[in-house]
């Protein structure tokens, strides 16, 4: 079975009811929050706090992806985890008489989506995400989605503000489709939510100017997305990968870093142990702040919240 932007297969049996929505991580359910009614059920696969890396499903997840209406997934290597289970089931609803076909809405498969390759961590992230040359609008058209390999571009696309408005986009479109006789009220909810973004990308840009030149290091490069549209002076990450711990000889690389760079702040992220991160800064003059790609406490209503939390992370460790 092929997926493109959604499946829609089985929507011609469509009748009102309460929607049952499963999303995997819970950026994408504040993605989806305002468009939901007060009788609609969200799920979200990954529990509060947990890494996307080496997820396992148990019953109650494959329960939530067999009952939903609307099932929304990244489509990455952060969730690529879902995409058995859900082509699974899809395959037995198809063969069974009466069974209608959930609404799968892969957000790297939206038209106009920016998908950057991996940055080598081995060195400095600097060049990367802090040039000063490219207006933001360059700085994230510089690749698509069709030009990267799966297994060399950086997943965490939602961190975004412009791939964001296409997925936020693409949710609208099938929340109409299982709900006809709301259409205009949730087109006119999609545009809200799109001008609530454009208004919060304002806010983190004025919010992040004043700290755009201090240099920092993270756990692992996952926020390029993020610092190239606001221009923060990353230099590094600790880990190559979220799977992969520092060597000694690249903890002692790393202090020697921090004391000669002038890093200002190290990030940890909370889905990860800072074990390793308070062996690396122990005892030198750097403040450690906290970077959350995923919204650990599900407790955003919208995008523009979660993201514009991901911005008050920045500033509280960088100012």
């Amino acid at each position: 079975m092929k997926v493109l932007m959604f499946v829609l297969t089985g929507l011609v049996s469509w009748q009102a009811h309460a929607l049952q929505v499963t999303v995997t991580i819970p950026p994408l359910a504040a993605m989806v929050k305002p468009y939901l009614s007060g009788d609609d059920t969200l799920t979200v696969l990954l529990s509060p706090g947990a890494s996307p890396h080496g997820f396992q499903f148990r019953p109650s997840h494959l329960t939530a992806l067999n009952e939903a209406d609307l099932i929304l997934t990244v489509g990455s290597g952060v969730d690529r985890w879902a995409d058995k289970p859900i082509r699974q089931i899809m395959a037995e609803k198809e063969t069974s008489s009466g069974e209608t076909l959930p609404v799968w809405v892969v957000m790297q498969k939206q038209p106009g989506l920016v998908v950057l390759p991996k940055r080598a961590t081995t060195g400095s992230a600097h060049s990367a995400s802090h040039d000063h040359e490219h207006h933001e609008d360059e700085a994230e058209t510089e690749t698509s989605g069709e030009s990267v390999a799966p297994l060399k571009m950086d997943g965490h696309t939602w961190l975004s503000v412009h791939n964001a408005g296409l997925m936020i986009e693409a949710i609208g479109v099938a929340m109409a489709s299982l709900k006809p006789e709301a259409t205009e009220q949730i087109r006119a909810q999609q545009q809200a939510n799109l001008a609530d973004i454009m208004a919060a990308d304002q806010t983190i840009r004025a919010q992040l100017e004043p700290v755009e030149e201090v240099p920092y290091l993270v756990l692992h490069d996952a926020f390029q997305y993020f610092e190239k549209r606001y221009h923060l002076n990353n230099q590094g990450a600790i880990q190559v990968s979220a799977e992969v711990k520092p060597s000694v000889k690249r903890v002692l690389m790393l202090r020697q870093r921090i004391e000669q760079d002038g890093i200002r702040c190290v990030f940890k992220e909370p889905q990860f142990s800072d074990k390793q991160l308070r062996y690396i800064t122990r005892g030198l003059d750097v403040k450690i702040g906290e970077l959350d790609p995923l919204g650990r406490n599900q407790s955003h209503q919208s995008y523009p919240e979660f993201i514009q939390g991901l911005a008050a992370q920045y500033r509280a460790c960088l100012e």
